[in-house]
């Protein structure tokens, strides 16, 4: 069997109406690309990214080679889940049989959404439940005030349900860090925090381990260093240390997804899958999670978020689990009828927009975007994580204020402080 071809296929899918404006601020794009492998043998396989096309080098590189080629493959796992589809597709059978030994029927599943305001925090939680999660991941961001989150999730929180937040290391210090965590301490639906403050400072994450009940993730799991090394790789000497109680699978190709898998069983630590796509990708995260003996921690691939997952059946969830497709390869099929659909859409086009801070005592200060305000906050430009804080998003009102402070901001790198 050889792959003779690859049809690359761009997409726009829009996300969901409810959230489609708070993700385009967030930054997170609607386009998709799928791939179909085709062979000699007449099979077709599966594989995607978000984005647009991976370059033309990348997909050259599979051209004549044989799927079995790609066996723990270090590719792109974009690509190498198709040739796990094709292989599977030729011998009948799922492809975590060619992963490893099948560990579970049905993998546990989060819901992700970007940093929001406490009430649409909320109302994500129980948009949540409702479609049958039981975890949910949220980036944790300097301008809201993460706590006055917590709570109003914990409200309306079933009792099985948690929260992991992903702080992307904004926390910045242990001094910084420790009130917060703290704090978060007092709500049972806070599961886990994701990378409080930056990985290097392994000194700090010791001490915040010390006092702190809630689980540590890293983001990252590769242990494994190729030919000889005078060092280890970070995440193995924390790994050791026991320094954190489950890492990031994030995007990590297969070969390093299963060698992580068995390095993390032998430390009964816990993993958790972030692969983002559609439908596809989340079949593909399901194969991989089957094989997995510590693939305990919900995990991400956000294709409940499109309002089209571009398969024929949609994935079965139940109680916060989705079941392992059981058919051959990834076990899916594209849906070509959304296929058509979503090629022929363009790319909307949003109006004008800034970000602004709200800061307790009646301040607003505006930003370029949101992006820009995490950025500066982390450097200390602002105040981050204030009792109270949050983010709103104006987007333009054909008014002069509005389009005298967009004008200024894009002269410069800093926000403009205005009294309220």
């Amino acid at each position: 069997m050889r792959i003779e071809r690859i049809e690359a296929l761009s997409l726009i899918v829009p996300h969901e109406e409810r959230i489609r404006t708070k993700f385009h601020h967030f930054g997170v794009t609607e386009e998709v690309t799928v791939y179909r492998f085709h062979t000699d043998n007449g099979l077709i396989g599966l594989g995607e990214n978000p984005g647009p096309p991976l370059d033309q080098a990348l997909l050259d590189g599979y051209i004549g080679t044989d799927p079995f080629d790609h066996v723990m493959g270090q590719g792109r796992y974009n690509l190498d889940m198709a040739c796990y589809d094709l292989m599977g597709k030729h011998l009948g059978l799922p492809a975590w049989k060619l992963m490893g030994q099948q560990m579970r029927q049905w993998v546990t599943m989060g819901w992700w959404m970007p940093c929001m305001s406490p009430e649409d925090s909320a109302a994500e939680v129980q948009e949540a439940a409702g479609r049958g999660y039981r975890g949910l991941k949220c980036k944790a961001r300097a301008f809201y005030d993460v706590v006055e989150q917590s709570a109003a999730m914990q409200e309306v929180a079933p009792p099985d349900f948690r929260v992991e937040f992903d702080f992307n290391g904004a926390l910045m210090n242990v001094e910084r860090a420790l009130p917060i965590l703290r704090e978060l301490e007092k709500f049972p639906v806070v599961k886990g925090v994701e990378e409080p403050i930056f990985a290097h400072d392994v000194e700090g994450w010791r001490r915040l381990h010390q006092e702190i009940r809630i689980p540590f993730y890293l983001h990252g799991v590769n242990v494994i260093r190729h030919g000889p090394s005078r060092e280890p790789s970070g995440p193995w000497m924390m790994l050791r240390a026991g320094d954190f109680e489950g890492a990031l699978c994030s995007h990590e190709n297969v070969g390093t997804a299963l060698a992580a898998a068995w390095t993390f069983t032998a430390a009964n630590t816990g993993i958790l899958l972030q692969y983002v796509g559609t439908g596809i990708t989340s079949a593909f995260a399901c194969q991989l999670g089957a094989v997995m003996p510590t693939a305990n921690i919900p995990a991400v691939t956000c294709s409940h978020t499109k309002e089209h997952e571009l398969i024929t059946e949609p994935m079965v969830m139940q109680r916060g689990f989705m079941k392992v497709p059981e058919g051959p390869g990834l076990g899916v099929e594209l849906d070509e009828d959304a296929v058509a659909r979503y090629s022929s859409l363009a790319l909307r086009e949003w109006p004008r927009h800034l970000s602004v801070v709200s800061l307790p005592g009646g301040l607003k200060h505006y930003y370029q975007s949101l992006q820009q305000a995490e950025q500066l906050m982390k450097l200390g430009v602002d105040e981050a994580f204030a009792p109270g804080v949050r983010l709103d998003e104006w987007e333009d009102d054909g008014t002069d204020t509005f389009d005298r402070l967009w004008r200024q901001l894009q002269r410069q790198d800093w926000p403009i402080w205005e009294e309220a």
